[in-house]
């Protein structure tokens, strides 16, 4: 549990008049400021953002001062449960609220606080958008009453739902989201390459990793396995693993006895990552069940080609949906005969590579901002 901590008290808004827009989040993250200094340029009134957290235990990203919009962290009850579940009281969110008299909400996900959040604006008659990255796949109220309940509570006053992928939009669905309510806002990197990327010959590993070194969600121990299954095939790959987790010890000593060249970067900052994503020939993303999946565009954008699992969002919606990438069941010897197949094919690598670049328009923090503002001018003016 995290302590409280004191609410600052907030300057005025400044020179955009009216009442605010506000946003209820969990944590800000890299491209979440991204997004609401986008959003804050476009909208005709303030936008303030409310967050449950600082920072959730299991990420090290740093995040700068916002510019256009007002944030403040909640005081309240933080219970991290594991590298991507998070739970959260804030009782103070409805003090605040009262006292920011918005015109209209913007929920992300589902919480206590939001719950708290959702009948604020139900008794005060305040408009509320319910946003999502989630999916069936790994929505917790297919499984769970009490998640359910939740869910249906928080969306039943809800005028319309936001999210990035068809599978959010699915998931809204089951809880009485109607289709036509739904507003499509992609995700998206926090950052841009500084130039075009640089040619194969310049990349002096085979294969990427990237993200939190657990089994659980990410696949980490999926991922070794297939490095030591193509060294079994007499291939040594050159091997790259940015982040950290509880398998990063394991991951080591597996590839260090295959005697497999590997570099651990542990967790690395949002400065140094378009020079690892180019640092690699083939990104791997054997994801066990990722809503989204913001990696797979870092490397795509970064001119890396993907292989990766069908489990997450972004392998169902950018790589099959727009055929920028492979997707394969995670099976091992599918895995080896894909990776090695991409890695020796210059051209269908080069294919992908445009195809990506093709794509990646749609999933950008212009486009992002643009489904939030016409979705909040939509229940505006409703």
């Amino acid at each position: 549990m995290g302590r409280p901590e004191r609410v600052p008290v907030l300057p005025p808004a400044g020179a955009r008049d009216g009442r605010p827009v506000v946003i209820v989040t969990g944590a800000l993250a890299p491209y979440t400021h991204v997004l609401y200094e986008r959003l804050a340029e476009r909208l005709d009134r303030p936008l303030h953002v409310l967050s449950c957290t600082k920072r959730e235990s299991a990420r090290q990203w740093v995040v700068e001062a916002p510019r256009l919009f007002r944030h403040e962290v909640l005081p309240g009850l933080r219970w991290h449960r594991d590298a991507v579940r998070n739970l959260y009281v804030n009782p103070a969110v409805v003090t605040r609220l009262a006292a920011l008299r918005p015109a209209a909400l913007v929920l992300n996900d589902f919480s206590p606080t939001m719950l708290m959040a959702a009948g604020f604006a139900r008794l005060r008659r305040i408009p509320y958008l319910i946003r999502t990255d989630g999916v069936p796949e790994t929505d917790p109220g297919q499984r769970s009453a009490p998640h359910r309940w939740l869910r249906r509570a928080i969306v039943a006053g809800a005028r319309a739902g936001i999210g990035p992928s068809l599978g959010s939009a699915r998931l809204l669905a089951l809880y009485g989201v109607a289709p036509e309510r739904f507003a499509t806002s992609p995700l998206f990197p926090a950052w841009s390459p500084a130039g075009p990327p640089p040619p194969d010959a310049e990349r002096p590993y085979d294969v990427l990793f990237c993200g939190i070194l657990n089994e659980e969600v990410k696949g980490a121990r999926f991922f070794t396995d297939v490095i030591l299954a193509c060294a079994a095939r007499g291939r040594r790959l050159r091997v790259r693993v940015a982040g950290d987790g509880p398998l990063r010890a394991e991951m080591e000593a597996r590839l260090a006895a295959a005697e497999i060249e590997a570099q651990f970067d542990g967790y690395l900052t949002q400065a140094a990552l378009p020079a690892v994503y180019a640092s690699s020939r083939l990104f791997l993303f054997p994801s066990r069940g990722d809503v989204w999946g913001i990696v797979v565009h870092e490397a795509l954008q970064s001119g890396t080609p993907v292989l990766a699992s069908p489990h997450s969002g972004i392998a169902r919606e950018l790589l099959e949906g727009h055929l920028c990438g492979e997707v394969r069941p995670l099976d091992i010897e599918a895995w080896v005969t894909g990776t090695l197949d991409l890695l020796d094919n210059t051209e269908r690598r080069a294919a992908l590579r445009e195809a990506a670049r093709s794509a990646l328009p749609r999933f950008t923090a212009d486009v992002a901002a643009q489904g939030y503002v016409e979705a909040l001018g939509a229940i505006l003016k409703a």
